[in-house]
């Protein structure tokens, strides 16, 4: 699902996730003191993705699955939050991708694929060490709703991160349309209050049912080509903040590495 059949999708979900947590005055406060996303926010973005792709890729139990998790429980352990904020966090990366499956997938999402990605992300969460966690999507969903219903507002602290994480987010875009990179990414978030959150304006209804009809054709075009022979995703390639590509030792922030 993740790796093939709706591998850029899934990826945008991911990206979309990351933005939302800014729109938490407390979630960005304490990235604000970590001091990690003002310094390379650009690679923070990229590590949330190899964490997760790295896991799917090889399961919990390999090495390399192992070495990550022990990677995000130090990284965890070194920054403020209650318990509904980290999970929060978790979820979010749940419920962003299969949210936008839902409004903008080439196809409909299976039953067994939603149940899967709720397993993987309830695994993730007990290996951290989260307590609780939702036992099924649907209570995911209702706790993200709460979560975000309760905390979502304007701050300082997350227009800031928004505006430092924005150009990792600008460079995935055509040329051409960077410009409007604030509007179109309000867009693809598709939800005002989270937008205002983040300091980005409100899209035009013109700039949104032009990325609406450009995802409809996207579709279009996937639904009728043949499926993916390669993962979109390959352990150490290179990428934007790793040139020559990745060691794991590099992946999270310095003090958090062993």
């Amino acid at each position: 699902m993740a790796l093939y059949d709706f591998g850029n999708d899934v990826n945008i979900g991911f990206v979309l996730a990351y933005f939302r947590s800014f729109a938490v005055p407390q979630i960005s406060n304490a990235l604000l003191a970590s001091g990690e996303i003002t310094h390379s926010p650009g690679k923070r973005s990229t590590d949330i993705g190899i964490v997760v792709y790295e896991i799917i890729t090889h399961g919990f139990d390999s090495e390399r699955g192992r070495t990550l998790v022990s990677l995000l429980r130090r990284v965890h352990a070194g920054v403020p939050g209650t318990d509904d904020d980290f999970l929060y966090v978790l979820i979010s990366l749940l419920i962003a991708p299969l949210r936008w499956l839902d409004s903008h997938g080439w196809r409909a999402v299976e039953p067994t694929e939603r149940a899967a990605a709720h397993r993987f992300f309830f695994e993730l969460g007990q290996r951290i060490g989260l307590e609780t966690i939702p036992t099924s999507f649907n209570e995911a969903a209702v706790f993200f709703d709460d979560y975000e219903a309760l905390h979502v507002a304007p701050s300082a602290a997350g227009i800031a991160r928004t505006t430092s994480a924005l150009p990792a987010f600008t460079t995935r875009l055509p040329h051409l349309v960077r410009r409007w990179d604030r509007e179109i990414l309000g867009a693809l978030i598709g939800d005002v209050r989270v937008s205002a959150a983040l300091g980005l304006p409100t899209p035009s209804r013109g700039l949104t049912a032009a990325v609406h009809a450009l995802l409809k054709v996207r579709n279009l075009r996937t639904a009728h080509s043949a499926p993916l022979e390669l993962p979109i995703f390959t352990s150490g390639a290179a990428t934007t903040i790793y040139p020559s590509g990745y060691r794991l030792s590099e992946i999270g922030p310095p003090e958090s590495r062993r």
